[in-house]
């Protein structure tokens, strides 16, 4: 299939806004988003959630980005696929555990804890409304195939810390309201998950648009044709934004897709 471009979704803080209580895509952002598929744009969800805790958002997504860029897929068919070296997952595990720190490992098909049981993963998960059940504890005798992590921590400065010593090999996504951090490996961001679909279906960056929220969304809005930045956002996304929109509570991705004549 020939689209006319590609439109680019984040999920927490654009699709939803845990902030606000809104977990689900609204139903106006649900109608706008199927205007826009019938429209003959594909839709993707780009997202720093593994496929494993997606939720059912009542969206028919042709595309999908997932664990920040480390995944791509459309129509069920992985495009590209990128995980951690698995003496890296120990280095990492061994770090976090060292200070305390709580954490998940995350693919596409499951999600494994140091402990799903522990009051501060399970608050990080509640916080998010991701289901308990798609974890399971971690067994060092397994080391699962990794394309990104999830931490907890309990200070700044713990974080820095972290940042600091995996620099240049592992960032770490702060979450808005939580202390709790998205690890990704350094290479790998959204826009390589977008680039890579973009490529794939010959779409034409100047028919390619972003929606996001985050630092981890900067590289998806950089590499658009068109970046969109949501009402509430992180001041970093000023840089790359060709334009804001109104806030998730405000229906902010029905105003943006009008205001480009995606639909009406």
């Amino acid at each position: 299939m020939q689209y006319k471009g590609a439109v680019f979704f984040d999920y927490d803080g654009t699709l939803a806004d845990e902030k606000k209580g809104i977990y689900y895509p609204t139903e106006t952002t649900k109608k706008s988003l199927k205007k826009l598929s019938n429209n003959g744009y594909m839709v993707v969800l780009a997202t720093g959630r593994a496929k494993c805790y997606v939720p059912d958002t009542g969206v028919d997504f042709n595309g999908y980005i997932t664990s920040n860029g480390a995944v791509a897929e459309v129509d069920g068919n992985i495009i590209t696929q990128d995980f951690f070296p698995q003496e890296d997952v120990l280095e990492l595990t061994e770090k976090f555990e060292g200070m305390g720190l709580y954490y998940s490992m995350e693919n596409t098909h499951q999600c494994y804890a140091r402990d799903i049981n522990n009051s501060g993963f399970a608050a990080m998960l509640d916080n998010f409304h991701i289901p308990k059940n798609v974890f399971t504890n971690f067994d060092k005798n397994h080391i699962p195939q990794t394309s990104k992590m999830l931490l907890v921590y309990n200070t700044e400065d713990e974080l820095r810390s972290l940042s600091d010593y995996f620099k240049n090999r592992y960032d770490f996504y702060k979450h808005r309201k939580f202390n709790s951090a998205d690890v990704t490996k350094h290479d790998i961001v959204k826009a390589v998950g977008a680039e890579a679909i973009c490529k794939r279906f010959n779409i034409a960056g100047e028919n390619t648009y972003a929606f996001g929220d985050g630092t981890n969304d900067y590289d998806l809005l950089k590499y658009a044709g068109h970046g969109i930045a949501m009402g509430y956002h992180n001041s970093a996304l000023d840089n790359v934004a060709e334009f804001i929109t109104d806030t998730v509570e405000n229906e902010g991705i029905f105003k943006a897709l009008v205001h480009y004549g995606l639909i009406d």
